[in-house]
């Protein structure tokens, strides 16, 4: 099982545990030759959380945290994130504005904290308000903030380089 506990409420109705564990039947690493495959992997995963946003009632909030290697395709991930969800426009990078939203059902949220380097400056930018907003917010280098400071229901993601191509894995941030 991929998650210990769904990041979903039960009321929802729904085993995001269970579509997470087929989602990575394969393990939790996979291998990613190049940017079409890394956004046919963002677009499968968003599909599936678009299906338990919208059958989800209230409306859900979801973190998912991407880290990894600078110039790796966490942006383009989001471009297949944001297909798979059906939000509307293109998906471009936020490192200079640090918050892209992209209108859904459901909503995305798409942060950058690569200029940030405390939990003060992501508060003063007002990211903070994102965390608790009905949709999915995807933050890039998660890793900038200290041990602790991400909520506890979230879902953790990295991609690295791997040779030729990239490695898309689940990832442990401290909690």
């Amino acid at each position: 099982m991929i998650l210990k506990a769904s990041p979903f409420p039960p009321e929802a109705g729904l085993d995001f545990s269970a579509w997470l564990a087929a989602f990575y039947a394969g393990g939790e690493t996979f291998r990613l030759a190049d940017a079409a495959a890394t956004i046919a992997a963002g677009r499968d995963l968003g599909r599936g959380l678009a299906a338990a946003f919208l059958s989800a009632s209230p409306p859900l909030a979801f973190l998912l945290t991407l880290g990894g290697d600078l110039g790796a395709g966490k942006t383009t991930f989001c471009q297949g994130l944001g297909q798979g969800l059906g939000v509307a426009g293109d998906i471009v990078s936020p490192t200079f504005a640090l918050a892209h939203e992209h209108p859904g059902p459901p909503d995305l949220f798409h942060l950058d904290l690569y200029r940030l380097d405390s939990p003060e400056e992501f508060m003063a930018a007002g990211l903070d308000d994102y965390l608790g907003r009905p949709g999915l917010t995807v933050v890039e280098w998660p890793e900038k903030m200290p041990a602790g400071f991400w909520p506890a229901e979230r879902l953790d993601l990295a991609l690295d380089f791997s040779g030729s191509g990239r490695l898309l894995r689940r990832r442990r941030l401290p909690r």
